[in-house]
């Protein structure tokens, strides 16, 4: 196995647990440093796969928390924002619609940060609004996490709610972004192959962070969320910035 790959293997690893335990971050994560070893189509294709290997591991272990009714809206509602996505990604460069990500992301993630919130009174209007945009951000960049968990972290759902409702929607909306991949010509062979060889390193990874998720405490919680967005997002602006 070369470097790149090894490289490759503890960042995949280490985004996995990261995902597991604070219920999403894979592709905050991942995305970012993967893009200096790999181009950055290939990489988003790449995690969509992935991240999904991840999100069924981490369902299955929290599946009694969901929020059916959040997680049905948001499934609905991505599932239109997706095949924009992707034609998205196959006309734009990715990284204006990362830099859109991160003006977004960053704000609000430190008005949390503070431990401020403000209840959305029209909460499933809300919710539908999230799932869209984050359809558009999942199937262009891998990015769809952060506008769903700024939704989900401010109306204060319980840590294992959270986790549990980001993973069903997860699985959902990229299945979505991998069925338009295929229909367009994008998942090559050299991308299925790399992504099997990260294969293990990512379950290790998710299985690891799956087993703290209950140890961990609600501010402690909140706290390591808000934070994860605000630093991913701060590496995206850098790495775009580097034309990297």
């Amino acid at each position: 196995m070369s470097y790149t790959l090894v490289i490759a293997a503890v960042i995949v690893l280490a985004a996995s647990f990261i995902r597991s335990v604070s219920g999403f971050g894979y592709a905050l994560i991942s995305t970012p440093l993967l893009t200096f070893l790999f181009d950055a189509k290939s990489v988003v294709i790449m995690n969509v796969i992935l991240g999904n290997v991840t999100n069924i591991i981490v369902l299955f272990h929290t599946r009694k928390f969901i929020d059916g009714r959040r997680a049905l809206i948001l499934i609905v509602s991505s599932a239109f924002g997706v095949p924009l996505g992707a034609f998205l990604l196959s006309w734009l460069e990715p990284s204006v619609i990362k830099l859109a990500i991160a003006a977004l992301v960053i704000p609000f993630s430190i008005i949390l940060m503070t431990g401020y919130s403000f209840k959305l009174k029209h909460d499933s209007i809300s919710c539908a609004v999230a799932g869209f945009l984050s359809g558009i951000f999942a199937s262009s960049t891998s990015l769809g996490g952060p506008v769903v968990a700024l939704f989900l972290l401010n109306q204060g759902m319980t840590t294992e709610r959270f986790v549990g409702t980001m993973a069903a929607y997860f699985v959902s909306i990229c299945l979505f972004s991998i069925g338009s991949f295929i229909s367009m010509g994008m998942v090559t062979s050299d991308i299925l192959i790399r992504g099997s060889i990260l294969l293990l390193p990512l379950i290790i990874g998710s299985y690891l962070g799956v087993r703290l998720i209950r140890k961990i405490n609600v501010a402690l919680f909140k706290k390591i969320t808000t934070s994860i967005l605000v630093v991913s997002s701060l590496a995206i602006i850098v790495s775009v910035l580097l034309g990297i």
